[in-house]
């Protein structure tokens, strides 16, 4: 039986990818549904078991914040809402928003830190 990675392992990977959900997106204008979940998920999965303390590493601060700032950015044209649907965008960006608040903040805004699933 295979370990599951270390969740601040995981989040490296996830952000610094060269085939990650952003690189796509900005470099090909591609949202790509199953990296996204992959992204959330891992993200998720960091701030569900680290011990933040009182200093944020740079490189997870960029993360969280690109992915907060950069996605809403690069996926307003027309034609991200035509192919995803409205919807969907809407509660991706509120995801990778409420993700960033925990990060930042250090509490999430659910209770017991349990996020519904992202099922847009």
């Amino acid at each position: 039986m295979t370990a599951s990675p270390d969740p601040i392992e995981a989040l490296r990977r996830e952000f610094h990818a060269d085939d990650g959900f952003l690189v796509e997106l900005r470099c090909f204008a591609r949202w790509d549904k199953a990296a996204f979940a992959r992204l959330i998920a891992v993200m998720q999965r960091y701030l569900e078991s680290a011990d933040h303390g009182d200093r944020l590493e740079r490189w997870m601060a960029e993360g969280f914040w690109l992915h907060d700032d950069m996605v809403k950015v690069l996926s307003s044209s027309p034609g991200f809402r035509n192919q995803l649907g409205q919807a969907y965008l809407d509660a991706a960006y509120q995801r990778l928003s409420e993700l960033a608040h925990w990060f930042f903040i250090g509490e999430s805004a659910y209770q017991d830190n349990t996020m519904p699933p992202f099922d847009a």
